[in-house]
């Protein structure tokens, strides 16, 4: 487990609130658009560089998910790249979840 620059509350809190916010991507009947995604990610990543720190190796495994350069197909993308994000999210919840009961 990795040392949290916050207290477990608040790391669970803001990857919670980074899950919740999925569900408000604007968007079409196909998925989310580009720019909002892009704009979720970066939201995400910050959370994340709060919570562990830029150097840590869960921030640079977020920032690998990434986006392809290109806005064309973008929301077959989006929908597989969010469900990843989602499934990883709750992963970490889990960790920290695990690492405080270990305590």
């Amino acid at each position: 487990m990795a040392t949290l620059r916050v207290s477990p509350e608040q790391a669970i809190a803001l990857l919670t609130e980074r899950i919740e916010s999925i569900k408000t991507i604007p968007g079409d009947a196909n998925g989310p658009g580009y720019y909002d995604l892009v704009k979720w990610c970066s939201k995400t990543w910050a959370a994340i560089d709060e919570i562990y720190g830029s150097g840590d190796p869960r921030s640079e495994e977020l920032r690998t998910l990434g986006l392809s350069n290109c806005a064309c197909n973008s929301s077959v993308q989006a929908l597989l790249l969010l469900e990843t994000y989602h499934a990883r999210l709750i992963e970490l919840i889990d960790e920290i979840r695990t690492a405080e009961k270990n305590s």
